[in-house]
């Protein structure tokens, strides 16, 4: 999931400089967020590897004391070559592919654990790529993934393709001392892993509520779930080096009828609650996509972006706004929808804050009885309610973060324990 493999090859170089920190916003002061956890492995790897954004991933030897297991293999080489993935939170940096270079290989039930010295949230994120290895073949490694008894990351795992990696990346919320990933291989198989960070996240990422769709209810407990991020998408702009990494293009369903509008980030205004750069850069507001002359016969039409996704799971879908087309304030009326139905109708983005350029977002919960041919649709389009100027929409980035089910799984219907939804 997280957009399908549709790759553009590369040679292993050093490109861009990736960057996971975050930044809060207070007023015109911004000061930078320390996460009181940072536990970054680079499984396998003989030293440790410094990353072009300044990271450094602790190498086997130094971070041997967080791996419990019975058998382990090493594995290594001096270059890759390999389709970037297009997933919206895969590392932009050929830095950080110096992190497939090596991993490790499992081969009974192995555990690593960390210490948390500050519960709440957690961003864990895992780095795949099936190395060649004289004896293991690791295109036909399946292996689960759990974080102990309570949430299943990955159910029968596999990396068939050598010309791609695999990234993934989870939110938490670590409620104990100590937090595990338990790495399962399937009978007569085995596990790999070649990163993985675990990390503190801001507590204002997310809040325990959220709007249902159609508009009107409340989703209330996300603090209970467990999250994958599936896409992030830059709407109007390019790729950056945050975990907003992605644009939107390939999903844009009606590209004729989108214009781009963008400003200087300088120009973006965050409130005093809600949303700040925690939630996404000001690069993210900067640009959006709003309605263009189109060879339509009416103009009141919606900007659309489609996503693939597994039909089982329900969805946290975080949808991102800043005004930077008006001229004037209450300029532009219109409707979100998901999947059809109303997420909210007549929103006013300059009535929220009293001004224009500001940061705001909204999220909903779609359930998973409103997913159809397993696609997640977003639109935005001029509402017919509200009288206002040119008939007009904008957004300005969008994320589809998948919810564990029931039994606590993000992958497949078993639970931690095995038990069936």
């Amino acid at each position: 999931m997280r957009g399908e493999n549709h790759t553009l090859l590369i040679l292993f170089l050093l490109l861009l400089l990736s960057n996971f920190n975050f930044v809060k916003s207070s007023n015109s002061s911004e000061v930078a967020f320390t996460p009181p956890d940072n536990y970054l492995i680079d499984c396998g790897s003989s030293q440790d590897t410094k990353l072009d954004d300044g990271r450094i991933f602790k190498s086997d030897s130094s971070s041997r004391s967080y791996l419990e297991t019975n058998v382990e293999v090493e594995v290594s080489v001096d270059s890759i070559l390999v389709n970037t993935t297009s997933n919206s939170s895969s590392p932009s940096s050929a830095s950080a592919l110096l992190l497939y270079r090596s991993a490790r290989i499992l081969t009974s039930d192995s555990k690593y654990s960390v210490h948390v010295s500050s519960p709440g949230w957690h961003w864990v994120r895992l780095y795949f790529y099936p190395l060649p290895h004289l004896k293991y073949n690791l295109t036909s490694a399946v292996f689960s993934v759990t974080t102990g008894d309570e949430f299943v990351l990955l159910h029968e795992f596999s990396v068939r393709e050598t010309t791609s990696v695999v990234f993934k990346e989870y939110l938490l919320n670590v409620t104990s001392e100590t937090f595990s990933l338990i790495f399962k291989p399937n009978q007569q198989s085995y596990a790999f892993i070649n990163a993985i960070e675990i990390v503190s996240a801001p507590d204002s990422l997310l809040s325990d509520s959220a709007s249902t769709v159609p508009q009107g209810g409340t989703f209330s407990g996300l603090f209970n779930y467990a999250f994958e991020v599936c896409y992030r998408l830059n709407v109007g702009g390019p790729i950056i080096n945050t975990p907003m990494a992605e644009h939107d293009t390939e999903y844009n369903a009606f590209p004729q009828g989108v214009q781009n509008a963008s400003v200087s980030p300088s120009a973006i205004k965050y409130p005093q609650h809600g949303a700040n750069t925690y939630i996404a850069p000001r690069l993210v507001y900067a640009s959006a996509d709003q309605m263009a002359d189109s060879d339509t016969e009416s103009q009141n039409f919606n900007l659309t972006w489609e996503m693939s996704v597994d039909p089982e799971f329900s969805y946290l879908i975080r949808t991102h706004f800043c005004d930077i087309v008006s001229k004037s304030l209450n300029d532009i009326y219109f409707n979100v929808y998901i999947n059809g139905l109303i997420g909210v109708s007549s929103l006013d983005l300059s009535s929220i804050n009293n001004a224009l350029s500001t940061a705001y977002y909204m999220d909903f919960v779609l359930n998973a009885s409103s997913i159809q041919n397993g696609t997640v649709v977003v639109q935005v389009g001029p509402t017919t309610t509200v009288q206002s100027g040119q008939p007009n929409a904008i957004l300005n980035g969008l994320e589809v973060i998948k919810i564990s089910n029931k039994l606590g799984s993000l992958d497949g219907l078993l639970g931690a324990k095995g038990h069936k939804e």
